[in-house]
Protein backbone atom coordinates (compact mmCIF):
# COMPACT_ATOMS: atom_id res chain seq x y z
CA UNK A 1 0.00 0.00 0.00
CA UNK A 2 1.24 3.54 -1.35
CA UNK A 3 2.29 5.43 1.86
CA UNK A 4 0.27 9.18 1.59
CA UNK A 5 2.81 11.94 0.70
CA UNK A 6 2.60 14.76 3.10
CA UNK A 7 3.98 17.49 0.69
CA UNK A 8 1.88 16.17 -1.87
CA UNK A 9 -0.69 19.23 -2.65
CA UNK A 10 -4.55 17.75 -1.65
CA UNK A 11 -7.16 18.35 -4.50
CA UNK A 12 -8.87 21.39 -3.24
CA UNK A 13 -12.24 21.23 -1.53
CA UNK A 14 -15.47 23.19 -2.95
CA UNK A 15 -15.50 26.60 -0.94
CA UNK A 16 -19.17 26.38 -1.24
CA UNK A 17 -21.62 24.53 0.74
CA UNK A 18 -22.94 21.27 -0.41
CA UNK A 19 -26.70 20.41 -1.01
CA UNK A 20 -27.80 19.54 2.27
CA UNK A 21 -25.53 21.94 4.55
CA UNK A 22 -26.66 24.81 1.93
CA UNK A 23 -30.13 24.29 2.42
CA UNK A 24 -29.84 24.04 6.16
CA UNK A 25 -28.22 27.22 6.12
CA UNK A 26 -30.63 28.81 3.96
CA UNK A 27 -33.32 27.15 6.32
CA UNK A 28 -31.70 29.23 9.35
CA UNK A 29 -30.73 32.37 8.13
CA UNK A 30 -34.44 32.52 6.22
CA UNK A 31 -36.03 32.44 9.55
CA UNK A 32 -33.63 34.99 10.88
CA UNK A 33 -34.87 37.26 8.31
CA UNK A 34 -38.25 36.36 9.40
CA UNK A 35 -37.62 37.30 12.89
CA UNK A 36 -36.28 40.94 12.07
CA UNK A 37 -39.39 41.30 9.49
CA UNK A 38 -41.57 40.39 12.73
CA UNK A 39 -39.99 42.65 14.99
CA UNK A 40 -40.26 45.68 12.18
CA UNK A 41 -43.58 45.31 11.94
CA UNK A 42 -44.56 44.96 15.46
CA UNK A 43 -42.67 48.28 15.67
CA UNK A 44 -44.39 50.22 13.18
CA UNK A 45 -47.72 51.17 13.14
CA UNK A 46 -50.24 49.80 10.07
CA UNK A 47 -49.95 52.59 8.44
CA UNK A 48 -46.24 52.11 7.78
CA UNK A 49 -47.34 48.97 5.58
CA UNK A 50 -49.69 50.49 3.26
CA UNK A 51 -49.78 50.23 -0.13
CA UNK A 52 -48.32 53.34 -1.10
CA UNK A 53 -44.79 52.21 0.80
CA UNK A 54 -44.95 48.92 -1.26
CA UNK A 55 -42.06 49.42 -3.18
CA UNK A 56 -39.67 50.16 -0.61
CA UNK A 57 -41.38 46.76 1.50
CA UNK A 58 -40.15 45.25 -1.80
CA UNK A 59 -36.85 46.64 -2.21
CA UNK A 60 -36.23 46.03 1.42
CA UNK A 61 -37.05 42.40 1.27
CA UNK A 62 -35.05 41.30 -2.13
CA UNK A 63 -31.91 43.22 -0.14
CA UNK A 64 -32.70 41.16 2.61
CA UNK A 65 -33.13 37.91 0.44
CA UNK A 66 -29.99 38.71 -1.70
CA UNK A 67 -27.89 38.87 1.66
CA UNK A 68 -29.83 35.66 2.94
CA UNK A 69 -28.24 33.91 -0.27
CA UNK A 70 -24.86 35.69 0.45
CA UNK A 71 -24.50 34.16 3.86
CA UNK A 72 -25.55 30.55 3.30
CA UNK A 73 -23.44 30.45 0.32
CA UNK A 74 -20.32 31.63 2.47
CA UNK A 75 -17.58 30.07 4.24
CA UNK A 76 -18.59 31.50 7.42
CA UNK A 77 -19.81 29.57 9.89
CA UNK A 78 -23.26 30.10 11.51
CA UNK A 79 -22.07 30.77 14.43
CA UNK A 80 -20.00 33.44 12.93
CA UNK A 81 -23.01 34.87 10.78
CA UNK A 82 -24.83 34.81 14.00
CA UNK A 83 -22.98 37.10 15.77
CA UNK A 84 -22.43 39.34 12.89
CA UNK A 85 -26.29 39.51 12.42
CA UNK A 86 -26.92 40.56 16.11
CA UNK A 87 -24.55 43.01 15.62
CA UNK A 88 -25.83 44.90 12.82
CA UNK A 89 -29.11 44.38 14.25
CA UNK A 90 -28.39 45.80 17.65
CA UNK A 91 -26.90 48.41 15.64
CA UNK A 92 -30.16 49.19 13.72
CA UNK A 93 -32.42 48.80 16.72
CA UNK A 94 -30.13 51.89 18.50
CA UNK A 95 -30.65 53.80 14.81
CA UNK A 96 -34.41 53.22 15.05
CA UNK A 97 -34.72 53.63 19.03
CA UNK A 98 -32.70 56.81 18.61
CA UNK A 99 -34.46 58.25 15.86
CA UNK A 100 -37.74 57.91 17.28
CA UNK A 101 -37.14 59.31 20.62
CA UNK A 102 -34.94 62.10 19.19
CA UNK A 103 -37.10 64.83 20.73
CA UNK A 104 -36.57 63.40 24.85
CA UNK A 105 -32.85 62.61 24.19
CA UNK A 106 -32.29 66.29 23.09
CA UNK A 107 -33.84 67.12 25.87
CA UNK A 108 -31.74 65.11 28.12
CA UNK A 109 -28.24 66.03 26.50
CA UNK A 110 -30.01 69.88 26.79
CA UNK A 111 -30.36 69.36 30.35
CA UNK A 112 -27.15 67.79 31.04
CA UNK A 113 -25.10 70.46 28.46
CA UNK A 114 -26.31 72.96 31.23
CA UNK A 115 -25.28 71.28 34.24
CA UNK A 116 -21.87 70.86 32.99
CA UNK A 117 -21.64 74.51 31.45
CA UNK A 118 -24.57 76.44 33.45
CA UNK A 119 -24.01 79.58 31.56
CA UNK A 120 -25.20 78.27 28.28
CA UNK A 121 -28.27 78.27 29.78
CA UNK A 122 -31.45 75.64 28.92
CA UNK A 123 -34.17 77.39 26.51
CA UNK A 124 -37.80 77.18 28.57
CA UNK A 125 -39.68 77.91 25.55
CA UNK A 126 -39.73 81.12 22.64
CA UNK A 127 -39.40 83.81 25.30
CA UNK A 128 -37.61 82.23 28.49
CA UNK A 129 -33.75 80.91 29.04
CA UNK A 130 -33.38 79.11 32.55
CA UNK A 131 -29.10 79.22 34.35
CA UNK A 132 -28.45 76.97 36.85
CA UNK A 133 -26.28 78.78 39.84
CA UNK A 134 -22.55 78.08 38.96
CA UNK A 135 -20.41 75.67 41.28
CA UNK A 136 -19.60 79.36 43.35
CA UNK A 137 -22.94 79.98 43.59
CA UNK A 138 -23.07 82.70 40.98
CA UNK A 139 -25.07 83.06 37.56
CA UNK A 140 -22.91 83.27 34.86
CA UNK A 141 -24.91 84.53 31.03
CA UNK A 142 -23.53 83.47 27.91
CA UNK A 143 -24.95 86.29 25.42
CA UNK A 144 -24.05 87.22 21.71
CA UNK A 145 -23.39 91.34 21.58
CA UNK A 146 -23.38 92.31 18.28
CA UNK A 147 -22.30 88.83 16.91
CA UNK A 148 -19.23 88.55 19.70
CA UNK A 149 -19.88 85.73 22.49
CA UNK A 150 -19.70 87.54 25.91
CA UNK A 151 -19.91 85.59 29.02
CA UNK A 152 -21.89 87.83 31.83
CA UNK A 153 -21.99 87.64 35.53
CA UNK A 154 -25.32 88.32 36.91
CA UNK A 155 -25.30 91.31 39.58
CA UNK A 156 -28.70 93.43 40.71
CA UNK A 157 -25.91 95.79 42.83
CA UNK A 158 -24.51 96.51 38.75
CA UNK A 159 -26.67 100.05 37.77
CA UNK A 160 -26.80 98.60 34.55
CA UNK A 161 -24.74 96.57 31.70
CA UNK A 162 -21.15 96.83 32.12
CA UNK A 163 -18.11 95.52 30.06
CA UNK A 164 -14.90 95.22 30.90
CA UNK A 165 -11.66 96.34 29.14
CA UNK A 166 -11.32 93.18 27.07
CA UNK A 167 -14.69 92.53 26.17
CA UNK A 168 -14.77 96.02 25.11
CA UNK A 169 -12.05 95.86 23.06
CA UNK A 170 -13.30 92.32 21.29
CA UNK A 171 -16.41 94.31 20.52
CA UNK A 172 -14.68 96.79 18.34
CA UNK A 173 -14.03 99.73 20.33
CA UNK A 174 -11.79 101.81 20.54
CA UNK A 175 -10.50 102.61 24.39
CA UNK A 176 -8.42 105.42 23.50
CA UNK A 177 -11.26 107.04 22.02
CA UNK A 178 -13.92 106.94 24.55
CA UNK A 179 -14.73 109.52 27.29
CA UNK A 180 -14.89 108.23 30.53
CA UNK A 181 -16.94 110.43 32.01
CA UNK A 182 -19.09 107.85 34.52
CA UNK A 183 -18.04 107.63 38.38
CA UNK A 184 -18.81 104.23 40.30
CA UNK A 185 -18.43 103.18 43.30
CA UNK A 186 -17.51 99.23 43.26
CA UNK A 187 -16.01 97.37 45.96
CA UNK A 188 -12.93 97.58 44.69
CA UNK A 189 -13.25 101.30 44.96
CA UNK A 190 -14.42 104.36 42.75
CA UNK A 191 -13.73 104.10 39.16
CA UNK A 192 -14.84 105.44 35.86
CA UNK A 193 -16.81 104.09 33.21
CA UNK A 194 -17.65 105.34 29.43
CA UNK A 195 -20.98 105.33 28.33
CA UNK A 196 -21.35 103.09 24.66
CA UNK A 197 -24.75 101.83 23.10
CA UNK A 198 -24.91 98.00 21.88
CA UNK A 199 -26.90 97.50 18.87
CA UNK A 200 -27.91 93.50 20.19
CA UNK A 201 -27.47 91.74 23.19
CA UNK A 202 -28.96 88.06 22.65
CA UNK A 203 -29.04 85.83 25.14
CA UNK A 204 -30.85 82.34 23.98
CA UNK A 205 -34.36 83.18 22.49
CA UNK A 206 -34.20 86.61 24.81
CA UNK A 207 -32.98 89.56 22.10
CA UNK A 208 -32.67 93.33 23.04
CA UNK A 209 -32.21 95.93 20.71
CA UNK A 210 -30.28 99.49 21.24
CA UNK A 211 -29.03 98.48 25.06
CA UNK A 212 -26.99 100.97 26.71
CA UNK A 213 -23.50 100.09 28.51
CA UNK A 214 -20.92 101.39 30.34
CA UNK A 215 -17.11 100.44 29.53
CA UNK A 216 -15.16 99.82 32.74
CA UNK A 217 -11.76 101.86 33.21
CA UNK A 218 -10.57 99.81 35.87
CA UNK A 219 -9.56 95.36 35.91
CA UNK A 220 -13.00 94.30 35.99
CA UNK A 221 -12.61 90.73 36.01
CA UNK A 222 -16.20 89.84 34.18
CA UNK A 223 -18.50 92.00 32.23
CA UNK A 224 -21.70 92.27 34.27
CA UNK A 225 -25.30 92.17 33.44
CA UNK A 226 -27.02 94.58 35.46
CA UNK A 227 -30.25 96.26 36.65
CA UNK A 228 -31.02 98.74 33.60
CA UNK A 229 -30.78 95.76 31.46
CA UNK A 230 -32.89 93.08 33.25
CA UNK A 231 -35.96 95.75 33.89
CA UNK A 232 -36.61 95.34 30.14
CA UNK A 233 -37.21 91.96 30.48
CA UNK A 234 -40.40 90.82 31.56
CA UNK A 235 -39.76 88.65 34.08
CA UNK A 236 -36.44 87.85 36.27
CA UNK A 237 -36.63 84.92 38.62
CA UNK A 238 -34.26 83.08 41.17
CA UNK A 239 -35.72 80.19 42.49
CA UNK A 240 -34.20 76.81 43.76
CA UNK A 241 -30.72 77.48 42.24
CA UNK A 242 -31.97 78.31 38.68
CA UNK A 243 -32.48 82.44 37.32
CA UNK A 244 -34.72 82.29 34.85
CA UNK A 245 -35.38 85.36 32.35
CA UNK A 246 -38.29 86.07 30.06
CA UNK A 247 -39.07 88.35 27.45
CA UNK A 248 -42.52 89.35 26.60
Amino acid sequence: MKTPDPFEPRPPRDARPHGRRLMWRLVVLGVALGLILLGLWSLYSPATWRAGNGVFLARDLAIGGFLVLALAVSRLSLRSMAGQLGLWLAILLLIVAGYSYREELGGVAGRIAANLMPARGTAIDAHSIAFPAASDGQYRIDATVDGIAVRFLLDTGASGLVLNRRDAERLGFDLSELSFTQMFDTANGRTRGAPVTLSEVRIGPIVVDHVAASVNEGELGESLLGMRFLERLAEVNIRNGVLTIRQE
